[in-house]
């Protein structure tokens, strides 16, 4: 259906950029007061993820999203945080590039907002020349990276957390200012879920806020001897995130060696990236990170590893961007984080699709030739051949159902994308295209315009995926027309055998009829 004459400057009138968010505004500090403690005053009875997620006002019928992230986080609260030693000792967060934290050093940095550097964060870890040490035990964790003497803008932080567990959602719950809870409690809702999403708006519904999103999730193939399961727990009970042993598509038989096994895990980035003007914003970043290992590219460590030799990379760019070198406007930001971090993700899946392509390529041909083969050896033995070629079907049609319910999986997301993109361009890009500055529009379109090629690649790859299910159906199809070619044979062999048998009964019976009788001289 054709949009009448104005629609599009109507959208652009709709979704744009406030020019309110170009200049430095001075907003009471109430605005940056941590949400729970000003709900507190009112309602002390609430835990504190009831209390944060009543931000995102859902009515009172139905609280999925509030239910969602409090069955997340079952077992943690503030006030065990610090004792936890999972919350205490475990690097799960980078701050501006600058220190690793654990839960509870997060939830100090963000307390006293204010760039971590030579004074580390406090509680069991602290720095030492350079170097992070366990105040309980004294030992060297990871090297912390040498701080350049550079000037940071206080009003612009950047968060990266690998792996988002239950701790890590109580710190940043329990200081998540009031202009942006709303945002947060949100976003760390949809983190939870499979989805992709890609999303600009302005909340102006009090302050005025601009808030940037994207959820990307995907399935990374990975080869291990024992699948790396995911430990954190959603509300119902299960792994946050599921993984499968696609061993099945190559061959239905089990491993005879003690290779590795080929497993695909479900994984997910995604991004928040909101503020009160360009000069005043911050972005959260979380990574799922629980299928891999320690010395990863994209790990904590390895990003403190770097940063001990003096070269800070930026998490969020996946180290593809030196710190010293980031844009400071928003919305050039985020859209570079996106441009990367969809490039990263399109590799996974094209790497998936091309293991997928040729396991089930090899199952094919090995299944056709298992059943000539079938056949070529029960000649003449036509009980024996029967029964092996109903095992053989009999596994086709496990292996049809597994491996489509599985490529329908895939396409699942992959959907998904090509729909929330072009969403996207209908309403959100609007706000990336108001700018004064010839240069810095520029580079915005460039960078809309590599992510389009990216989400083009995604929808080429999404049809190959279609494709493959074609084939495998067809797959069977062929081998129903098999069967029922072979029954129908079988049905014409029973019925000349039949008529034999009657024509052979018949010539029986006339001849006892014809046939003289005996004389007793024969009988004797």
């Amino acid at each position: 259906m054709a949009l009448p004459q104005g629609a599009n400057f109507s959208q652009q009138l709709l979704h744009c950029w406030d020019p309110i968010f170009d200049s430095q505004r001075h907003v009471s500090d109430r605005y940056n007061e941590p949400f729970v403690d000003v709900r507190n005053d009112v309602d002390a009875t609430s835990d504190l993820i009831s209390m944060f997620m009543q931000a995102f006002d859902e009515n009172d019928f139905c609280h999925c999203a509030t239910d969602a992230v409090a069955g997340f986080c079952t077992g943690a609260d503030l006030s065990n945080l610090q004792q936890n030693p999972c919350a205490s000792t475990k690097l799960v967060a980078l701050l501006d590039g600058n220190s690793g934290l654990t839960a509870w050093g997060l939830y100090q940095a963000l307390r006293s907002p204010k760039v971590v550097s030579k004074k580390a964060h406090k509680g069991n870890m602290y720095i030492r020349n350079g170097r992070l040490y366990n105040r309980k035990t004294g030992h060297d964790s990871k090297c912390l990276p040498a701080m350049k003497s550079r000037t940071v803008d206080k009003n612009i932080h950047r968060l990266f957390v690998a792996s988002l567990n239950r701790w890590t959602v109580i710190a940043l719950a329990a200081n998540a200012p009031m202009h942006q809870a709303s945002i947060l409690c949100e976003f760390i809702f949809n983190h939870l879920q499979f989805d992709p999403l890609i999303n600009a708006k302005v909340l102006r519904d009090g302050l005025p806020v601009f808030a940037f999103e994207f959820h990307l999730p995907y399935f990374a193939l990975r080869k291990h001897r024992l699948p790396q399961k995911d430990t954190r727990r959603a509300a119902n009970g299960d792994g946050l995130r599921g993984y499968y042993d696609i061993t099945f598509l190559r061959t239905m038989s089990s491993k005879a060696d003690n290779s590795p096994t080929e497993y695909v895990y479900e994984a997910k980035v995604s991004c928040l990236l909101s503020g009160l003007s360009r000069y005043s914003w911050s972005t959260h970043f979380f990574n799922d990170l629980y299928f891999e290992t320690d010395e990863d590219a994209e790990s904590i460590e390895e990003y403190l590893d770097q940063g001990s030799t003096g070269t800070i990379l930026d998490p969020l760019t996946a180290g593809k961007k030196l710190m010293d070198t980031l844009p400071c406007e928003p919305r050039e930001y985020f859209l570079v984080v996106l441009e990367i971090r969809l490039g990263r993700i399109k590799k996974e899946w094209q790497q998936l699709f091309a293991a997928v392509n040729q396991a089930i390529q090899a199952y094919r041909n090995d299944y056709w030739d298992r059943a000539v083969l079938c056949m070529t050896n029960n000649q003449g033995s036509h009980p024996d051949a029967d029964s092996e070629r109903s095992q053989l079907r009999e596994e086709l049609q496990e292996w049809m159902r597994r491996s489509v319910e599985l490529l329908r999986k895939f396409i699942g997301p992959l959907n998904q994308y090509s729909e929330e993109w072009k969403i996207f361009q209908d309403t959100g890009v609007n706000y990336f295209m108001t700018t004064d500055n010839p240069e810095h529009s520029a580079r915005l379109r460039q960078s809309l315009t590599s992510v389009e090629q990216r989400v083009t690649d995604l929808r080429r790859l999404l049809s190959k995926l279609k494709h493959t299910i074609d084939s495998c159906e067809d797959m069977s199809r062929d081998v129903n027309l098999q069967i029922a070619h072979e029954n129908n044979e079988s049905a014409l062999f029973q019925q000349k055998t039949a008529g034999d048998v009657r024509v052979l009964t018949w010539i029986t019976f006339v001849n006892m009829i014809l046939a003289p009788p005996l004389t007793e001289d024969a009988v004797c």
